[in-house]
């Protein structure tokens, strides 16, 4: 049967609803079990029974609690203790209780009705049993009045008529399951009704909730499911449990030396002009080479015995092509010694477009069919020089951060940590060394990289157009201009320069600000994560001031500047270097502490048998230490004694103008910032009310966990992101928001680089198919090659607009 409702008992829980018709589904499955009938008995109850029955109401057995969560058994209880101990509203006065229970019974006669049982007629002649007398007073003999007519009339209808049984129904399952249903209906009603039902907070609730900043708390880490391993067939257990051959051992490539800062920023200077000389010469002699190869419709008569006009310009594009190559001979002498090496790269395919374009127009008589269409020479020469400024660009790059990273023998390492805050990484600036900088700094670039891969596979493609050209058109003569034409369109004037000149752009704008990129190895960690800023990130050493104080009391002037300055150099915050320049001025000294514990908003230890309390003023209020009226402070660190306010300290924070914009910057391109404060004023009142800080997009941990966050002793990743020499939240913003657009940067450029590749392989493979020399004329070659150029140059001006 269904339960009765209680209005007694406690709130309902969803869950409990829903697991009591759950129970209530899989109840109703089977049918009940018959009931025992039971022997029908004939009670006869006096008029005082029935009164007695009336008067008294039925005990009601109390429902059950629904089963709650073991963590909210010890709020709850709580809860109750704090309830039981208030004056109970349950138990009204007597005169008040009288009124109750006599309006509890007119309302329980106007709901149901007690029918008495029929008594016995009594047979006529029949006498009463007479009882034996006994001792006492006699019995009062009440007069009975007579009753009036129309009493006399119900009284014989009543005995005429006798009223009817009352009769019990089987249950059945549509009456267990209507039950059922039925007290669910009732739960989800006082559950509706009691569902933003709060017990009032008591004082301390509401004096901790006053008094204490909101912190913000990890979600957490959700459990993993298992995995159903399927069953695997007789076969395949056997053949798994054959031995396999081990795999061969992939070669680690060998790692270049950490090298100092200094020697590298020496190394890299050297022959830096030397370089950018060279690329000069060759950029004029490549423009010149481009304007002999523009056809120009004026007539101009020059007389060389046996030598045409084209032949000539083709002669002194040649000579431009090879002192070009000479003027870049590193570029060539790299790409040739890697393709020996079976590890080709960007000069691999820039140094064979040179040789087979040189060949090309040294052959360039030997087959008359191509009239007057001169070879690419120039489109050639203007790659190569494209390439030997990509490497001049990456050498200053490797310079500026090499300088950068030399200006301080104890830099600080930014470096990206995995699972920092809220399982998702963050960015830590820690002081540490140049360790393993140098090494990742002479790495390869992301382009050199991605060339690995798609340098061998447009050697092979090049190849095999040319001989598709040639031999596949009957007509090998065509092979040198077709192998000409497809590695020239195959070494694309961005396959070195999509690095190298975005990279130098940055490492010089963050040089200014004393930070220092680690090459692609760190550049390429960089992704969307957290950003983790500590006290000195907000307010470098000298923006926090401490020049006065004002004792309370007997305290005397250098016991408790002492006690203040020591618990706040164990907590090792913002405020540790200005109570010790207070400590010098006063000539106290910093003394033992012991049991030290650090809270929301304060800190508390002891030292020499006292008991010391530093923090702020809500803390002090919190910890029930008063403080006078008088004192008008907004920022200021109290120091109380045994319980006893001794000295209050005058805070000034001076924020730097770089820290909003920056914090404004992370925050508009979703880099979240994690205060890691441990100073007792820096909160998110302070800083969104005095210093307008978007503190709402913020994260801000708990006590605990920043400490953790900001401590120096942690672990961190062994490939810094970058190092930098100067304090201060600016450098660091700039280096992480630039690394980070450096490696979007590289990977877009490479994008374009690569698909300007094969797609000027192709056209110029289909071009060569069909003969047309005047399609691949050199005006129309270096249209298509600056095309694919173009956003390269506004990739790399991207990367430096923030």
């Amino acid at each position: 049967m269904s339960e009765r409702y209680d209005p007694q008992q406690p709130n309902y829980a969803l869950d409990d609803i829903l697991a009591e018709f759950s129970s209530t589904s899989s109840t109703t499955s089977a049918p009940p079990p018959p009931e025992e009938p039971e022997p029908e008995e004939e009670e006869i109850l006096d008029e005082e029974q029935v009164e007695e029955a009336e008067e008294e109401p039925e005990e009601e057995t109390p429902a059950q609690p629904p089963v709650q969560d073991p963590e909210k058994v010890e709020a709850i209880l709580q809860l109750k203790m704090r309830l039981e101990s208030r004056p109970d509203s349950h138990h009204p006065d007597s005169e008040e209780g009288e009124d109750s229970s006599a309006q509890e019974a007119e309302e329980g006669k106007g709901k149901a009705k007690v029918v008495p049982f029929p008594e016995k007629k009594k047979k006529q002649g029949e006498q009463a049993p007479q009882q034996p007398p006994v001792d006492g007073p006699e019995p009062v003999q009440f007069e009975k009045k007579a009753p009036t007519q129309e009493e006399g009339q119900s009284q014989d209808q009543d005995d005429q008529e006798a009223p009817p049984m009352p009769i019990i129904q089987p249950a059945t399952l549509l009456r267990h399951l209507g039950a059922r249903l039925s007290t669910l209906s009732r739960r989800a009603d006082h559950f509706a009704d009691h569902m933003y039902d709060q017990a009032e907070p008591d004082a301390e609730t509401k004096k901790v909730e006053t008094y204490l900043p909101g912190v913000d708390q990890e979600t957490p880490v959700p459990t993993p499911k298992k995995k159903k391993v399927p069953k695997l067939p007789k076969v395949l257990k056997a053949l798994s449990k054959l031995k396999r051959p081990k795999p061969a051992r992939a070669k680690v490539k060998p790692v270049p030396p950490d090298t100092k800062p200094s020697e590298l920023a020496a190394r890299y200077q050297k022959g830096l002009k030397a370089r950018r000389n060279r690329v000069i010469i060759s950029l004029v002699l490549s423009l010149l080479a481009m304007v002999l190869s523009v056809d120009i419709p004026v007539s101009i008569s020059i007389s060389v015995p046996g030598v045409s006009l084209t032949q000539l310009r083709v002669w002194i594009l040649c000579g431009l092509l090879a002192i070009v190559g000479i003027l870049c001979m590193e570029v060539l002498v790299v790409g040739i010694v890697r393709l020996c090496k079976l590890h080709p790269r960007a000069e691999s395919l820039v140094a064979l477009a040179w040789l087979f374009s040189l060949i090309d127009g040294l052959t360039f008589s030997v087959w008359p069919q191509r009239g007057e269409n001169l070879p690419c020479c120039a489109i050639t020469a203007l790659g190569l020089t494209m390439a030997m400024w990509g490497r001049y660009l990456r050498q200053q790059g490797d310079r500026f951060s090499a300088k950068a990273a030399a200006q301080t023998s104890a830099p600080y390492v930014v470096s990206l940590d995995e699972d920092k805050w809220n399982h998702r990484p963050a960015y830590s600036k820690w002081p540490g060394t140049s360790r393993g900088f140098g090494s990742q700094l002479q790495m390869e670039d992301g382009a050199q990289q991605a060339y690995a891969i798609a340098a061998p596979l447009l050697i092979v493609a090049c190849l095999l157009c040319s001989l598709l050209a040639s031999v596949g058109q009957g007509a090998g003569e065509r092979f040198v201009w077709a192998a000409a034409a497809t590695f020239t369109a195959a070494s694309s004037y961005s396959s070195l320069l999509a690095f190298a000149l975005p990279y130098k752009k940055l490492a010089s704008r963050l040089y200014k600000v004393g930070a220092a990129m680690a090459g692609w190895a760190g550049v390429q960690r960089c992704r969307h994560a957290g950003i983790v800023l500590t006290d000195g990130d907000l307010f470098p050493p000298g923006c926090i001031q401490v020049s006065q104080f004002e004792l309370f009391g007997t305290a005397k002037k250098e016991k408790t500047v002492s006690y203040a300055a020591t618990l706040l150099k164990v907590a090792d915050c913002g405020l540790t270097q200005p109570f010790y320049k207070l400590l010098q001025s006063t000539g106290a000294l910093y003394r033992e502490a012991s049991g030290v514990r650090f809270h929301e908003g304060g800190i508390t230890g002891i030292i020499h048998n006292h008991d010391i309390i530093v923090g702020t003023s809500d803390f002090m209020h919190l910890v029930d230490i008063p403080l006078p009226r008088s004192i008008r402070v907004k920022h200021a660190i109290y120091c109380a004694v045994d319980g006893k306010l001794a000295a209050m300290f005058p805070v000034t924070y001076a924020m730097p103008s770089t820290v909003r914009p920056s914090l404004s910057t992370l925050i508009g391109l979703k880099v979240t910032p994690i205060l890691a404060t441990r100073d007792p004023n820096l909160i998110p009142a302070l800083l969104s009310s005095k210093f307008k800080l978007p503190v709402d997009k913020m994260e801000f941990p708990s006590t605990d966990r920043r400490r953790e966050l900001s401590d120096a002793n942690q672990l961190h990743s062994t490939q810094p992101v970058a190092l930098l020499s100067r304090e201060g939240v600016g450098a660091f913003c700039d280096t992480v928001l630039g690394c980070r657009r450096l490696r979007w940067a590289t990977r877009l450029s490479l994008v374009f680089a690569l698909a300007g590749a094969v797609l000027g392989v192709l056209l110029t493979c289909f071009i060569a198919c069909t003969g047309s020399y005047e399609a691949l004329s050199p005006v129309n070659f270096f249209i298509f090659m600056l095309a694919w150029l173009v956003p390269e140059l506004l990739i790399a001006g991207w990367v430096n607009q923030y």
